[in-house]
């Protein structure tokens, strides 16, 4: 039983995203005999995020939590415990409880991404912009590090989200805008180098989206430089040079998109990671020629 959910859980990671209905379907069928160990816990977090940050639907969530064995959804304490706690949190917070369930830190930080998404796919976007301003000055005063982390990684997830999400609408730009933002703040003070770099990064693709040029191009000669100065490996510069095609481009100079088109292509050599080479290399290869 165990094997065979791993294996549905390391599929489900890589599809989830394009086919989050069928994910939560087989997720749902799954809830009444899933194990009170680690990976149960595992597959209920990943419940949470595809219904509430995928699907935005608290129900369905809900009825999932109801149909987890005893044994799970009244764990004392654990990997299931604090999983159910999340969702209970969660679920309360997207419903505007009055009384909220208790709750730890740093998993307060790591559930809000996925109740701001689901206030922004139902046009709360916002609440979910007022949170998370409000919550910056809590997370970033916090003496624990893994809790300022996880505030910075919701920050960042959510600009990824909705970078990755249709464009169109101002509200949800400006808030893509200022997630990154807030995350390159917050890594600041709870990440090392790599990770105030790949924000960065975050930051040049976000403003590239909305074809900002000025301000991508900014973002990812930082990150290069930060690469630089701390002398990263291939595969973080060959990412570097991809945030600057991207600026490039959003810049309207195709010369310069080539240019670092052409750096990407000679860092690709010098990875040393199979699987990660193998990842660049499809990055380089989705880049439009022109």
């Amino acid at each position: 039983m165990n094997d065979d959910l791993r294996a549905f859980l390391d599929g489900a990671y890589d599809t989830h995203a394009a086919s989050p209905q069928a994910i939560a379907e087989a997720l749902a069928a799954r809830a009444p005999t899933l194990p009170a160990d680690d990976e149960g816990a595992e597959a209920l977090r990943l419940a949470e995020h595809v219904l509430l940050g995928h699907l935005a639907d608290a129900d369905a969530l809900q009825r999932l939590l109801a149909a987890l064995p005893a044994g799970f959804r009244d764990a004392p304490g654990g990997a299931c415990a604090d999983a159910v706690g999340r969702v209970r949190w969660a679920l309360a917070r997207v419903g505007d409880a009055a009384d909220l369930p208790p709750i730890g830190e740093p998993s307060r930080w790591r559930v809000l991404q996925n109740v701001l998404l689901a206030w922004i796919a139902t046009g709360r976007g916002g609440d979910a912009s007022r949170t998370l301003r409000e919550s910056e000055p809590q997370a970033a005063g916090s003496p624990d590090t893994a809790t300022r982390q996880a505030f910075a990684a919701c920050a960042n997830n959510l600009a990824l989200h909705l970078r990755e999400g249709p464009r169109g609408n101002a509200a949800r730009d400006a808030l893509m805008l200022d997630a990154a933002t807030i995350a390159r703040r917050a890594w600041q003070g709870a990440g090392t180098w790599m990770h105030v770099e790949r924000a960065d990064y975050q930051l040049a693709r976000c403003h590239a989206v909305l074809g900002r040029g000025d301000e991508a191009l900014a973002h990812a000669r930082s990150c290069l430089a930060i690469c630089e100065a701390e002398g990263a490996d291939a595969a973080e510069r060959f990412f570097a040079h991809e945030a600057l095609w991207h600026a490039a481009r959003a810049a309207g100079d195709a010369d310069a998109a080539g240019r670092q088109r052409d750096r990407m292509q000679g860092l690709l050599a010098e990875v040393g990671d199979e699987a990660l080479r193998t990842w660049c290399a499809q990055v380089l290869q989705d880049l439009p020629a022109h």
